[in-house]
């Protein structure tokens, strides 16, 4: 399922059809193939996932819309738990389960954030711990690595703060 779940998360944050759904992951970083992305249309729609609707384009030609079924959308939100737990914070595929958390209906997503903040909060204490205690031949790498947990850290709260207010 991890594979469908950016089709699935740019369906349900704004139907639309396969076309633009390529051009959408795309312009997000994600490397997706016409042939791949129509491959994984047709997988969502036979399992149920995902309907298609006809509906005509701006010349006159009709194209298919999807739209998630409510089995497309728990498959979204489970997909988009998983995502949200264990992606890296910089990759596209996190920014979109971030995005469709709410129309996904994942009520854990600020606890989702709370461990993975918790998780930073841990490495970092760890991280400056070894940077006090002597001489690193790696410090300056370590010492990057924590500059790039306090940013994590930084960003994971003012997520927390805007779902929050």
């Amino acid at each position: 399922m991890k594979e469908l779940f950016p089709v699935l998360a740019a369906t349900a944050l704004a139907p639309r059809h396969p076309y633009a759904l390529l051009d959408h992951l795309g312009s997000l970083g994600l490397a997706v193939s016409r042939s791949a992305l129509y491959r994984q249309v047709e997988r969502l729609r036979r399992e149920g996932l995902a309907a298609a609707e006809l509906e005509s384009g701006e010349t006159g030609h009709l194209r298919r819309r999807l739209q998630l079924t409510e089995a497309g959308r728990a498959a979204l939100a489970a997909a988009a738990r998983e995502v949200l737990g264990s992606a890296p914070l910089e990759s596209p595929e996190f920014a979109l389960a971030l995005a469709a958390a709410e129309t996904a209906g994942i009520a854990d997503a600020e606890e989702l954030l709370r461990a993975r903040m918790a998780a930073a909060a841990r490495q970092l204490t760890a991280l400056e711990r070894d940077l006090r205690t002597g001489s690193d031949p790696f410090a300056v790498a370590r010492e990057r690595q924590a500059a790039h947990l306090r940013a994590d850290i930084g960003w994971l709260q003012q997520q927390l703060r805007r779902r929050a207010g």
